[in-house]
């Protein structure tokens, strides 16, 4: 598994806080709980929370606890509701070609005929949209558990749950035809066959490609 820094848990923090996750107000977890939820010694945790303090986005207060400064109305709303398809894509495309690096570096055999596994129930399901949709939910997440990163899986399920709301799910059901739902399980085939291989760079080429592929009918149809 990857170590995890004070940089790592000051940015994954701080995602929380601007999703809402953590309101204004709101008491951050104890140095200890997030030692533990972490996997780091508290030292680090002090670091990463006194990142956090000089961007304003918490208040470290002596015997209370850390508390969050940062608000932002749109903070109060769920990522899911405020996230365009744009910004989604974008963020797949920051996330999931290194996400393809990792897994081929520290995916299993099981996590690999998991992969399998997904891809032969998503090729039964050309003429079957929401199931399709649902696989290929499980197959990206199925990638992110690969690279034994706690943080990547965390970050994928927040984005696979921005891709589950009711906006999306009607956006799905103009794009997901048995075409491209063809073209993205040769799409997904390939990026299988690169972690396989151990070929990190044709992974995240592979990813790459799969992700253009989305966009351009994704973006382009709410464009």
């Amino acid at each position: 598994m990857m170590t995890v820094n004070a940089s790592d848990i000051a940015t994954h923090l701080r995602q929380q806080i601007s999703s809402g996750r953590f309101a204004a107000q709101d008491r951050l977890p104890p140095e200890r709980v997030l030692a533990e939820q972490y996997g780091v010694a508290r030292g680090t945790v002090r670091r990463a929370l006194r990142q956090l303090e000089q961007s304003q986005f918490v208040e470290r207060r002596p015997g209370s606890g850390t508390y969050v400064t940062f608000s932002d109305g749109a903070a109060d709303r769920p990522i899911s509701e405020i996230t365009r398809p744009r910004e989604l894509v974008d963020a797949r495309f920051a996330v999931e070609p290194q996400m393809c690096r990792l897994a081929v570096l520290h995916a299993t055999a099981a996590e690999l005929d998991s992969l399998r596994a997904h891809l032969e129930r998503m090729e039964g399901c050309e003429h079957d949209s929401a199931t399709f949709a649902d696989v290929d939910e499980e197959f990206h997440i199925a990638i992110a558990r690969c690279t034994q990163n706690p943080m990547i899986l965390c970050m994928m399920r927040q984005i696979h749950e921005t891709r589950s709301h009711v906006q999306w799910g009607r956006m799905r059901e103009l794009t997901l035809n048995p075409e491209i739902i063809r073209v993205y399980n040769q799409q997904h085939r390939q990026i299988i066959y690169s972690i396989t291989q151990r070929d990190p760079e044709g992974a995240a080429d592979a990813m790459k490609k799969h992700l253009a592929t989305a966009r351009q009918t994704l973006v382009g149809l709410a464009d």
